[in-house]
């Protein structure tokens, strides 16, 4: 599934391609869509983002609007009013915390 694609799938379509895919490809689709937002930075972005996930309690239902929350504070400030952006920044959300889902699960089951 391209990129582009993933932004305007119905979600129950999403979240079932996203399951499927290995760490690899959400990655480059992470890649792409920092890129789209203005951010070019992704390491710095991924080491922000999984500190905060961390902190994140697991219980409580607003950890993907802590992260868009997080993701938008991180925009380039000609980038942070753009309309179009919370749609990307919604299912990015999404994508980055599969991806620090699945790459915990890999150093786990790696250990084991």
């Amino acid at each position: 599934m391209k990129t582009l694609d993933l932004l305007s799938c119905p979600e129950a379509t999403l979240t079932a391609e996203l399951k499927q895919m290995k760490a690899r490809e959400l990655e480059r689709h992470t890649r792409k869509l920092l890129a789209k937002l203005g951010l070019n930075d992704y390491d710095g972005v991924m080491a922000t983002v999984i500190k905060a996930i961390a902190k994140l309690d697991a219980d409580k239902a607003d950890r993907f609007s802590a992260l868009q929350s997080l993701i938008h504070s991180l925009l380039p400030a000609e980038e942070k009013n753009e309309p179009d952006h919370n749609a990307v920044i919604e299912r990015l959300s999404l994508i980055m915390m599969l991806l620090v889902a699945k790459k915990f699960h890999e150093i786990h089951t790696a250990r084991d």
